[in-house]
């Protein structure tokens, strides 16, 4: 499922549930317009207030038209409860009290919104959000060498303090690289669940699924071709796993890996990668350009982890 896709799975989505929840209300009005002594009340209370406020314009005195409508809105109450129904009942019980599920509030989009977005964009990326890792379920102890696991614990803090830290941060991009096994996916994971739970736009991919998406965007001649690009480049963030897996195809991943993340660069936003290539072999994989955008000491930070494979570890 590409961006537009989700875009507009989602518009349907919210618009089922405002006409739910307009059905819902509309069906309690019917069913009150069916008890003659509610809608007289009804007819009563317009009455009164229309005097009330005639009387206030006059300045006369008010009590006792008050005393009155306080005494309808009593007996409206008591009906509604006879019929099993709050005033509340009347009304469009929306889920997004903001935005009245329409996705939009204060002319952006909705936290809600984002929040579902963000979540239909980690799945198109093979990733059940609520699986990913988080910074309180990790664990270093479940490495047997002593070394490793002070090195994971330190590294830990470091990500967790700029996600914390974030967009204050100096360097936005970074590159974690190791051998197979050593933690490099669960600490993005740890830090894109983090990001999703702030509300930003995630956008969760391995380096194959990528290419495949940069293949699509290149071989597609309709106006749809954009829409296989979007997610790599609009997301708040763009995390790459297993840099270096995905197979080279001619004019396509050089090409489209350096435009992501020029465009990227351009606008601030933060890639984090993960890869089993040590800097030198993405000079000789990548050539110098893409080299640069992922070892540039003043936009990246580069860890590289050590130790033994955890794959097999029960924590």
């Amino acid at each position: 499922m590409n961006y537009q896709e989700i875009n507009k799975k989602l518009q349907n989505e919210f618009a089922r549930k405002r006409i739910k929840a307009e059905k819902i209300a509309n069906d309690n009005r019917d069913k009150l317009a069916k008890i003659p002594a509610f809608m007289h009340l009804i007819k009563l209370e317009k009455e009164v207030i229309f005097e009330l406020a005639k009387a206030e314009s006059a300045n006369k005195k008010t009590a006792e038209l008050s005393k009155v409508l306080k005494t309808i809105r009593k007996q409206k109450l008591d009906l509604l409860k006879a019929a099993k129904m709050t005033p509340d009942d009347l009304l469009p019980q929306f889920e997004c009290k903001d935005c009245n599920d329409t996705g939009v509030f204060s002319g952006r989009l909705c936290s809600c919104y984002t929040r579902r977005r963000n979540a239909e964009l980690v799945k198109a990326s093979g990733i059940d959000s609520s699986k990913l890792a988080t910074f309180d379920k990790f664990n270093a102890n479940i490495c047997t060498d002593k070394t490793q696991a002070k090195n994971l614990e330190k590294l830990k803090t470091v990500v967790e303090k700029w996600a914390n830290t974030f967009p204050n941060v100096k360097k936005r991009n970074l590159v974690f690289s190791g051998k197979v096994g050593v933690g490099k996916t669960f600490i993005t994971e740890c830090l894109a669940s983090f990001m999703i739970q702030k509300n930003h736009s995630v956008c969760f991919v391995s380096a194959f699924d990528m290419n495949n998406m940069m293949l699509a965007y290149h071989t597609t001649f309709n106006d749809t071709k954009n829409s296989h690009l979007i997610p790599l480049l609009e997301s708040d963030f763009l995390f790459i796993d297993d840099l270096g897996t995905e197979p080279l195809i001619n004019n396509v991943t050089l090409n489209y890996l350096f435009l992501v993340l020029s465009e990227r660069e351009r606008f601030n936003k933060p890639v984090i990668i993960t890869t089993n290539l040590m800097p030198e072999d993405i000079l000789d994989r990548y050539g110098e350009r893409i080299y640069s955008r992922l070892t540039n000491k003043k936009t990246c930070n580069v860890f590289h982890l050590d130790g033994d494979d955890l794959r097999g570890i029960n924590s």
